[in-house]
């Protein structure tokens, strides 16, 4: 750090314009500051103050939590963990955005947190407190506490467009997931018999949901993955010598995931249409994590589109193998995403 990286941070700003319009989004403070201009591209920034997530880092920083010397006790420990460092985002899946009757499109977004020795970002606060930005509701937070989210809005700008006053700010989203805890132990039997819903919640919210499982069963990918590397349709997009290596490639990364002779569980489903499951093994959860562990992204579509409660079936996999004599599984309902439906915020 010195004098000359401050002069050049405050060049690269060539014009600001306030905004400064307050809302209280899904429990998060959001303080539109304002256009910020930087040669012809233009900056919309907000910044928020999400008030449970300082209760979250708090708790854990005096739970110790934070200790990054040594790994989390176990994997539930891990990922709960995960889940405490995410702050609410509601401007995450902005796709335009109208500044009174002007139309602007978004091309990219950044979501950061702030800190003490993020220069560049607290220039440009000090930049907007002189021409006269009010940081209603955030002013006497840590800094270490505020998320600055930046959108870049498309096109070329030699200047910032004339804004009235307080202008009305209308912001269209598109879906995006959210991830839910929610811990519910479950027994699956293989190939059993599933006549009752499953009844679970929000692990946080209290929020209750249900799930019919159709059908659990054990998947051989090997066997599934071979027909894929066989389809006479991949040859029309890949020679024979890029499909050999690709299948290399796949049998070298999967051998670390799933030995052959082993299987991957997979659950068929119905629940809400907006809600998908993510089960663990209890086994899993309880373990230590591994330094060098390997994991591959499946998407399983079921056999049947419809399920015997008359809704779309879905289908979860659990990336732990298992032999194929095996009966049950200890296991958790461990999450669920939530995909939302578009939504604008108005202020």
């Amino acid at each position: 750090m010195n004098i000359g990286y401050l002069r050049e941070v405050l060049t690269h700003i060539e014009e600001i314009k306030v905004i400064g319009k307050n809302v209280d989004v899904d429990g998060v403070i959001c303080n539109v500051m304002g256009i910020v201009r930087h040669g012809m591209e233009m900056t919309l920034l907000i910044l928020q103050y999400d008030e449970s997530f300082r209760q979250r880092i708090e708790e854990s920083e005096e739970a110790g939590l934070f200790d990054t010397s040594e790994l989390p006790e176990n994997n539930r420990m891990m990922l709960r963990n995960d889940r405490k460092n995410d702050a609410i985002n509601p401007f995450q899946s902005v796709s335009k955005v109208f500044i009174d009757q002007k139309e602007f499109e978004v091309y990219s977004s950044e979501h950061r947190r702030l800190s003490a020795q993020n220069w560049e970002h607290l220039l440009l606060i000090v930049k907007f407190l002189d021409n006269g930005w009010q940081p209603d509701g955030i002013d006497y937070q840590r800094i270490d506490m505020l998320f600055l989210t930046s959108l870049k809005l498309e096109g070329e700008y030699n200047m910032i467009p004339d804004i009235s006053p307080g202008p009305e700010l209308r912001f269209i989203m598109r879906p995006y997931n959210v991830v839910h805890l929610v811990e519910k132990p479950i027994t699956l039997d293989i190939e059993g018999e599933y006549t009752d819903k499953l009844i679970f919640q929000d692990a946080e919210t209290g929020t209750e949901h249900w799930v019919q499982i159709n059908r659990v069963y054990l998947s051989d990918m090997w066997k599934e993955m071979d027909k894929v590397f066989t389809n006479p349709k991949l040859q029309e997009h890949m020679t024979a010598e890029e499909i050999a290596q690709a299948r290399l490639d796949f049998e070298k990364r999967f051998s670390k995931v799933c030995p052959r002779g082993m299987y991957l569980p997979v659950i068929e489903y119905e629940c809400e249409e907006d809600i998908f499951l993510q089960f663990y093994t209890k086994s899993f959860l309880d373990a230590k994590p591994s330094q060098e562990s390997s994991s591959m992204a499946f998407l399983i579509s079921p056999e049947q589109s419809v399920g015997i409660m008359g809704l779309k079936l879905k289908a979860a996999v659990i990336q732990e193998p298992v032999s194929a004599d095996t009966k049950t599984i200890e296991a958790e309902l461990f999450q669920y995403i939530h995909t939302t439906t578009d939504r604008e915020i108005i202020l």
